[in-house]
């Protein structure tokens, strides 16, 4: 943090050190007015106020209107995740890379050759900008001695006869004899919860979960320079989900069973979600003065229309005993193929943003974003979701993101650096934290009418996991995770 603000003032102080500089005042100006997506990511997204690139199009469309000129620019970029996950005193580290398309599109500003006119000149923009990325790696493994996911599937199971549980739970614990009956066809008991709690018999837990996938958003964009003090802009988005997860869970006691045989067992789960949906944006920048700007934008929520399929498989494995009979071996059960239908409603959003151009030379902005998290909610045809809803009301709340930035410009280069706050979106109830924090920098050249930049982000954040369903004793991991991001964005203005 003192590193950062250290960048800031410098680039506060640096228009009185290079103000001998012989570059042409109009070019350095020009400079700041257009940018790319690595630009953007550069200064730690804060550019409500400041416009003129693609992917503030997804922040503020009024950035469309600051165009002066047509553009073309497509961004690649690489990223890098590590996830150290601890668990009742063990800690594991995995990590994960993987190349992505952050940012591709075209806009085409159109300038009024009438000088006198009061519209100074229209924008339109047809920009994809990839919104979230879903490629982690989590590798967790300890002992517990308290609990067991079997708690989990005979509290689901009690109650109901062993002909209608869950085909994709319960029913397969008990389809591969980890779960039994209990004098009765829905009374239940489970084969390690009575050899735990002793305080010497554990279980070995291990839960591996691999996640891909991207979340994306084409913005089709349009806006107005009215003379040149105020710029509107409105936004169509359409964005896309592919989400996949894939997650293996296995239990090994550390006692011998001489009862049933049990040497352990894995529940491997995997889940794919696609959709699309769509949402609108408005927005406006003020140029107060000649070097202060305000933005301000609203988004309504987002209608997502989503599909899941998921499967589960559970293999139990047994040494020749009373229960397996005489030769032991794996009892694996397998669930059907699952796909559910339903629609996701996203919170609102409300940004602010405050910009100072100094001496023509460089930027500093300031972003402010909130979010009602509480508000989102599911539906599915006549499927009752009140309860999950509800659970949504009681989990999250409001949280507020913070994004500051800096440029300067010594023509034809450009340094910048950045740094973003995402509130922690979770009631204390919760018992979870989902605060994140971002560090960027970053540089660029403009040769003619040709721009490349490069950006680094370095994001970071805590989370807690539990290794099953939430209820049940001294299940639930801390999880660190640093992101390294680095874009490239390469465009073109004519």
């Amino acid at each position: 943090m003192k590193r950062f603000l250290y960048i800031v003032t410098l680039v506060a102080a640096m228009p009185l050190i290079v103000k001998a500089q012989n570059a042409d005042d109009a070019l350095r100006y020009s400079q700041l007015t257009f940018g790319g997506t690595a630009r953007y990511m550069a200064m730690g997204g804060a550019f409500s106020a400041v416009g003129g690139d693609m992917s503030t199009l997804t922040v503020n469309p009024a950035g469309v209107a600051v165009f002066t000129k047509s553009q073309l620019a497509f961004s690649p970029g690489f990223s890098y995740q590590s996830t150290s996950s601890t668990y009742n005193g063990q800690t594991n580290i995995a990590n994960q890379s993987v190349g992505n398309i952050q940012n591709a599109g075209l806009v085409f500003a159109w300038k009024n050759s009438h000088e006198d006119a009061m519209w100074k000149g229209v924008s339109f923009g047809f920009v994809y900008n990839r919104t979230n990325d879903f490629n982690t790696n989590v590798y967790t493994q300890g002992n517990n001695y308290n609990s067991t996911i079997l708690d989990q599937y005979t509290n689901e199971a009690n109650g109901t006869n062993y002909n209608n549980l869950d085909q994709f739970s319960a029913g397969l614990a008990f389809g591969s004899g980890l779960l039994d009956t209990n004098r009765g066809a829905s009374s239940y008991f489970n084969l390690i919860r009575p050899y735990l709690g002793n305080g010497y018999n554990y279980v070995t837990q291990i839960k591996s979960k691999s996640t891909s996938g991207s979340m994306g958003e084409t913005d089709i964009s349009f806006g107005g320079n009215y003379e040149n003090k105020l710029y509107i802009g409105a936004t169509m988005g359409l964005p896309t989900i592919n989400y996949n997860e894939n997650t293996t869970f296995s239990e090994t006691p550390s006692y011998t069973d001489t009862a049933f045989g049990l040497t352990g067992y894995n529940v491997q789960s995997s889940v794919t979600t696609t959709g699309s949906g769509v949402n609108f944006k408005l927005g406006f920048i003020y140029r107060v003065m000649d070097w202060m700007r305000i933005g301000l934008a609203v988004h309504t929520p987002t209608v997502f229309s989503l599909t899941d399929q998921y499967n589960t498989a559970i293999t139990a494995n047994y040494t020749p005993g009373p229960y397996a009979g005489t030769t032991g071996g794996a009892f694996q059960q397998t669930s059907p193929s699952g796909s559910y239908n339903y629609t996701l409603i996203t919170p609102m959003r409300v940004v602010g943003g405050l910009a100072f151009v100094i001496n023509k030379m460089a930027i500093l902005s300031a972003d402010y974003e909130y979010v009602d998290y509480s508000t989102a909610s599911f539906s599915s045809g006549g499927a009752s979701y009140s309860s999950v809803n509800q659970a949504i009301a009681n989990s999250y709340m409001g949280a507020s993101n913070i994004r500051v930035g800096g440029e300067l410009v010594l023509y034809p280069f450009s340094i910048r650096a950045g740094y973003a706050y995402y509130g922690n979106p979770y009631t204390k109830e919760a018992a979870n934290t989902g605060l994140r924090r971002n560090l960027s920098a970053g540089v660029g050249v403009r040769i003619n009418h040709c721009f490349i930049d490069l950006a680094y982000v370095y994001s970071y954040y805590d989370q807690q996991d539990y290794m099953y369903e939430s209820g049940y004793g001294n299940a639930m991991a801390s999880n660190s995770t640093n992101v390294s991001n680095v874009v490239l964005t390469m465009g073109v203005n004519f």
